[in-house]
């Protein structure tokens, strides 16, 4: 899979120091997706309480493989079942703040059936997060345009972003 970006605090402009090599990093996995519609519009998690949007995905647990994650992802945060269509690429987060890795993987899938109830965790309840159907270009200048209220979420713009880009280059117009 493409690598499409290595993202920093520095690379963002976040005050936070470079890397530590004398002290381990944990790691964390993720699997993203960008979810298309019959209508051609992508899922988009709004954070309303951190005023910022993301790629509907989450973590991948020990032993669970990437599609996997994906799709039990995608069932828990919209409501429906998907087809992956092709992959998008991957990003590489340094954390430093938390000592942590995070590798996301991206693909693009189509929703199959109907789109039911969405199954959030308590933290995604407390951030507010709701499922806004989007054109993939407004999404993208939308992402652009925000500012977060959260630590995190300038990494996840940037990953997002950088997913989206990718995403965008490789659809026929």
């Amino acid at each position: 899979m493409k690598l499409l970006a290595e993202i920093t605090g520095k690379s963002l402009g976040l005050d936070v120091g470079s890397e530590k090599f004398d002290s381990p990093y944990k790691l964390r996995k993720s699997a993203r997706v960008i979810l298309i519609n019959s209508e051609g519009k992508m899922a988009t998690q709004h954070l309303q309480t951190y005023d910022y949007h993301k790629l509907p995905g989450g973590g991948i647990e020990e032993g669970e493989e990437v599609i996997d994650a994906l799709k039990r992802e995608v069932l828990e945060e919209v409501g429906c079942d998907c087809e992956i269509m092709q992959e998008i690429g991957v990003t590489i987060q340094y954390m430093n703040k938390y000592n942590l890795i995070h590798i996301s993987y991206c693909y693009a899938a189509q929703v199959v059936g109907e789109i039911g109830l969405p199954k959030l965790e308590e933290g995604e309840i407390e951030e507010g997060q709701v499922t806004m159907w989007l054109e993939p270009n407004q999404a993208l200048e939308i992402m652009k345009s925000e500012s977060p209220k959260k630590f995190e979420g300038h990494f996840i713009l940037k990953r997002e972003i950088s997913f989206l880009e990718e995403y965008l280059k490789l659809i026929p117009n």
